[in-house]
Formats: structure tokens, sequence, C-alpha cells
């Protein structure tokens, strides 16, 4: 069985990145019997892990594909029922069984729930998530997403997002979580996407890195970097000066991409419109390519991402 620690270098093995079939993948398509189909052809894919080193699917998808044995790594998206406080365990053991590599928690708040300078992210639930994983020997994956900004500008989004980092740093610390058997999945600093005030990769790349380097816990082995909804070349584009910003520094994790609608919405619209798996197919792969090529700009640039 593959160890935590082998489970996270395959994941941040260069130049490769996440796709993440999300519930916004699977929105694409609509009913669930086509969002099934279409996740199954994606990681039918031939040269998927060329440029993709994990998977990330939703329970439903994980549980109705048992993609077992695969490569690239296949990872399951995990909630806490309603009612719940407690982490369910034996869900987890079921999922080692069956094959996951990895799960991702995501704790995601309200806006309306959280009060003014409080974070968006439930980090109990994350802490909790990465003990429970790691006892049953499973890679956890904590995801920090920012919530929709509006027109707010990048200080808005640097302020937002340290405070969630800080908070689940913290939390992770007091539950003893082993931080080198763990990675954030996170979104970058970028203003708000209706915000008119454009910003350069330079100036996303520096808030980024500056903020990862204060906020995570010593010994993370790396982040895999959201989207955000950027469209994929500005997606791309800001993950490149991330990457080779954070190489040229020596910074002691590496970066990555845990990318999903920039990879999969206009291979969702090549396999929609004819339900042609080939035009679909080489779509995605174009699309999982040019996110591999940014962050192969950092081994050229050398240091930590080397």
């Amino acid at each position: 069985m593959r160890t935590i620690d082998a489970t996270a270098a395959a994941i941040l093995h260069p130049p490769k990145g996440m796709l993440v079939v999300d519930e916004y993948a699977e929105a694409l398509v609509a009913r669930t019997d086509r969002a099934h189909r279409f996740t199954e052809a994606l990681l039918a894919t031939p040269g998927l892990e060329t440029d993709i080193s994990a998977v990330l699917l939703t329970a439903k998808a994980f549980a109705a594909l048992r993609p077992t044995g695969r490569r690239p790594l296949i990872g399951v998206r995990m909630s806490t029922p309603a009612g719940e406080s407690s982490v369910p365990r034996r869900r987890l053991t079921a999922l080692a069984e069956s094959g996951a590599a990895f799960v991702e928690w995501r704790e995601n708040l309200s806006p309306l729930d959280v009060p003014r300078g409080a974070v968006h992210v439930g980090v109990q639930t994350l802490a909790r998530g990465a003990v429970a994983a790691q006892a049953e020997g499973l890679l956890p994956v904590l995801t920090i997403a920012m919530p929709d900004l509006g027109a707010s500008g990048i200080a808005v989004s640097q302020a937002v997002t340290s405070n969630a980092l800080f908070a689940l740093r913290n939390e992770l610390e007091r539950v003893g979580v082993d931080a080198g058997r763990l990675l954030l999945r996170i979104n970058m600093i970028t203003p708000g996407r209706s915000n008119p005030v454009a910003v350069d990769s330079s100036q996303v790349a520096r808030l980024t890195v500056d903020l990862l380097a204060k906020g995570l816990l010593p010994g993370m082995p790396g982040v895999l970097l959201l989207s955000g909804g950027q469209p994929l070349d500005q997606a791309c584009a800001h993950l490149r000066e991330i990457a080779v910003l954070a190489s040229h520094e020596q910074q002691p994790w590496q970066v990555t991409f845990g990318f999903s609608r920039p990879l999969v919405a206009t291979a969702a619209q090549a396999w929609g419109s004819e339900h042609d798996d080939a035009e679909s197919a080489r779509v995605l792969l174009q699309n999982c390519r040019q996110a591999g090529e940014s962050v192969a700009a950092a081994l050229v640039a050398g240091g930590a991402g080397s």
C-alpha cells in the first residue's frame, strides 16, 4: 500500500498537478447519468497521466465508478454529514480499502454565517478531517477557497485569505496534525472577479508567495493552487509567476495546480455538443498541458521546484 508520504510526493511530482472533477464539473453536463459518463471519459483519456498526477472526484462519482488501481491517483471529496460533529471514520476506512489515495476536506461557510472579521472556513472540520485521514493512511488535502468577493480589490482578498490560513494553521497545531503528511489547496491572491482594476502576475505572485511563506506549517511539502474561476490563460499566467518566484526564493515547499473549471469547461463543451470523446480528450489534454507547462517554468528557475 502506498504511504502518505509517497502519495504527497507523487501528487507534487513536477510539473504535474491535480484535475478536480467536482460538483461544478458534473453540473456542466447536467443530468447525473451523463455526469458519470463524462467523468468516466475524463478518467479514460489516454495520456492524462503526462500532466496530471491526481484526480479529485466527488464521493458519488467515486462510488459509481470505483476507479481503483488507476494512474493518476484518485482522491475523494469528503464532507461531514449534517447533524454529525465527528468525522465518519468508517467512510475513510472504506475509501482506503477501495483504492482512494487521498481525501479532500473543504468547508466554506456561508457569508451570512460569518461575522465581520471572522474566517470563512470551518477550520475545526478541516483539522479533524486531517487527523482522521492520517490515522487511516490517507493523505489529507485541505482546501481554503475564496468566497465570491465581487468587485473587492486585491487587498481584501489578501486579508480574507490570510485570516483563513492563519486560523487553519493555529487549529492544525492545536490538534497535532503531522504537517509533513498534508497538502493545502488554496486560492491565489487576486481581486474579486468583477473588480475593474487590472493586476499583473508579478503582483499576484508576490502576495501569494509571501502569504504562504508566513502561513504554512513548517514541514508541509506543497501547495495546490485553485483557479478561483479565472480563465485558463490568466490562471496559468499567475501560476507560472507564483511557481517561478517560490522556486527562485528556494521556498521549502512545492507549488502546483489543483484546477477544475479552467481544465474541464471547454472539454465538457466538446463532449456535450457531439458526445465526442476524442475531441473532449484532445481539449482536456491541451488544457492540462498548458497548466503543466506553467509549473515546469519553475524547473528552469531551479531551487525547490527542481
